[in-house]
């Protein structure tokens, strides 16, 4: 069996436990919504998640979405980000490797941050009496596309500035 499937079987197995204990329905429905994030590769919306259900002929309606979604947040293998955009954006959690994501404050363009310092540093991370289930880190800022824009700005208006500062005196 191939590592894909081994970890769809566990959080499957994980999904199940979680609704017998919560005495919620197990359907066939929230299984294929299950598999279909577990095929997904890093972030998505429900949008996102829309689409690749009706492309594999299962469609769902949205609202059923959202609240397996939420389930699966509550049942600890998915993650809600807070990220400041106008759909919710999830992410599977099937491992327990750290994430980073930065996000620009004006553009709201989220990016993950690569760095092995920083992974390093929240894998040494060891509260005492707290179980980490998952670590994730964002770090909010003005991209460098965003800070350009922001520079041109700022010397058009110092241009305009002069140039207006220069018609008054005449």
């Amino acid at each position: 069996m191939s590592e894909k499937a081994n970890i769809q079987e566990t959080v499957a197995e994980q999904f199940r436990t979680f609704l017998i204990a919560h005495q919620l329905r197990q359907t066939k429905e929230r299984y294929a919504i299950l598999r279909a994030i577990y095929d997904l590769e890093g972030t998505f919306t429900i949008e996102e998640l829309q689409q690749t259900m009706q492309e594999r002929r299962f469609p769902v309606s949205t609202g059923t979405l959202y609240q397996t979604a939420q389930l699966l947040v509550q049942a600890n293998l998915l993650i809600q980000h807070p990220f400041s955009s106008s759909s919710a954006v999830f992410e599977r959690i099937d491992d327990d490797r750290p994430r980073s994501y930065q996000i620009c404050a004006d553009c709201h363009r989220i990016t993950r941050i690569k760095s092995k310092e920083l992974a390093a540093s929240l894998d040494t991370y060891r509260p005492r009496t707290f179980t980490v289930s998952h670590r994730i880190v964002y770090v909010y800022g003005t991209c460098a596309t965003c800070m350009r824009q922001m520079r041109r700005q700022l010397r058009l208006y110092q241009q305009n500035a002069s140039h207006n500062k220069k018609q008054n005196k005449s």
